[in-house]
């Protein structure tokens, strides 16, 4: 009897497992089939799970309170009114509404007359080869590459106070680098990202429109469990003298470099000792240091005999037009303060837009002489453009 009953449950049990696994089959099927189609190839790529292939996302922003002195804007909070809600508009027309007020450097006029730098391709006199990668390095005669490949020094009237920009990571995006290089004043200069597509390419372009050249140094990532800076950026883990290699590389190509750009990243006080050592050793091939990260890291490092400078100003994270403006704004006062300024801005079309219109604010240079014959008894806009290489002194 008990046997029996045994049996019997074991079948029992064996047909409800069936049951189970049907429906769980069908539900698996139903589910598959009741998932939407893509509009689009964009929309496969990034939502299809079956799909390996590399996500290109498009990430807007994170907002942030950027912290400003009140005695440097003098300018009181505004207040403003509460709106109503507005209506609901369709995609279509919401869509076009955010293309529109999307902020492009297309329709920026292309500068004419530009004048080629002495320098476009790289000076074989300028050159050394290190573990079997060409780089930049001082000559036989003394001559250094941040000198010699830099834009000859301007004449600047004494009543101005100057100005410098450089907008880095160009090479990613060839098009918009391209137009950047036409669209911008000689005196910007570029910064080149190492995972550039055709960095030769380019930088030869720039440098035949007169605009200095220069590499990105890319840190180690401050979210490096999360994010990764490439293969090419400094490791917090890697050897000296893997670190140097991945340098090395960054200035590679036999391409007329100035100096580097350090980009954000990890440069705390565990970090700094090994990044003195190789900004020693980037500064014994007569290289330029910018200090682009924003923060006061980097300074904090003793260097002897290397050509640096830290932006004032840097661009980044939060490229509102609003935001922009005051960082702008920010920069005349800093610049009146200290005779000079040094802005370093990313890629992106509303910050390219901000500066080209800014720059166009500029009141052209008039000496002494010329504002008496023309009876000008103030310049409205007292600043003047500068390459990077004129903020700098050894």
């Amino acid at each position: 009897m008990a046997k029996t009953l045994k049996q019997k449950l074991l079948i029992l049990g064996i047909i409800i497992g069936i049951i189970l696994f049907v429906t769980g089959i069908g539900y698996y099927f139903a589910k598959q089939k009741s998932e939407p189609e893509f509009d689009s190839k964009i929309d496969r790529i990034m939502f299809e799970r079956k799909n390996k292939s590399p996500k290109y996302i498009i990430t807007l922003p994170d907002k942030f309170f950027y912290s400003r002195k009140e005695e440097f804007l003098n300018e009181k909070d505004k207040k403003t009114e509460k709106q109503p809600p507005a209506a609901a508009e369709s995609y279509e027309k919401k869509l076009q509404r955010i293309m529109m007020e999307t902020p492009h450097i297309g329709k920026l006029k292309d500068i004419e007359g530009q004048s080629p730098l002495p320098e476009v391709e790289s000076n074989k006199e300028l050159e050394t080869t290190i573990e079997g990668i060409i780089v930049p390095a001082v000559s036989s005669d003394g001559e250094k590459p941040w000198i010699e490949y830099a834009m000859p020094p301007k004449d600047i009237q004494p009543n101005f106070f100057k100005v410098a920009v450089l907008i880095n990571g160009l090479g990613l995006n060839y098009r918009m680098s391209e137009e950047l290089i036409r669209k911008l004043p000689s005196e910007v200069g570029f910064a080149f990202s190492p995972y550039g597509r055709d960095n030769k390419a380019i930088i030869k372009l720039a440098r035949q429109r007169g605009h200095e050249t220069y590499a990105d140094l890319l840190l180690a990532s401050k979210d490096f469990l999360k994010s990764d800076s490439g293969p090419l950026s400094l490791s917090i883990t890697a050897s000296l003298d893997e670190n140097k290699l991945r340098v090395y590389k960054t200035l590679s190509g036999a391409m007329p470099t100035g100096g580097i750009v350090i980009n954000e990243g990890m440069a705390g006080e565990d970090s700094r000792p090994r990044i003195k050592d190789i900004l020693e050793d980037v500064g014994k091939l007569g290289l330029l240091m910018i200090d682009a990260t924003g923060e006061d890291d980097i300074s904090k490092i003793e260097l002897s005999g290397i050509p640096r400078r830290k932006a004032d100003i840097v661009i980044k994270d939060d490229f509102r037009p609003e935001t922009i403006k005051q960082q702008l704004k920010e920069a005349e006062f800093i610049a009146q303060e200290k005779g000079s300024v040094l802005i370093v801005s990313g890629m992106k079309g509303s910050a390219i837009r901000e500066i080209s219109e800014w720059i166009n604010t500029f009141s052209p240079q008039l000496s002494y002489q010329q504002m008496k014959e023309q009876g000008i008894e103030e310049i409205e806009r007292p600043f003047a453009l500068i390459p990077i290489s004129s903020t700098v002194t050894e």
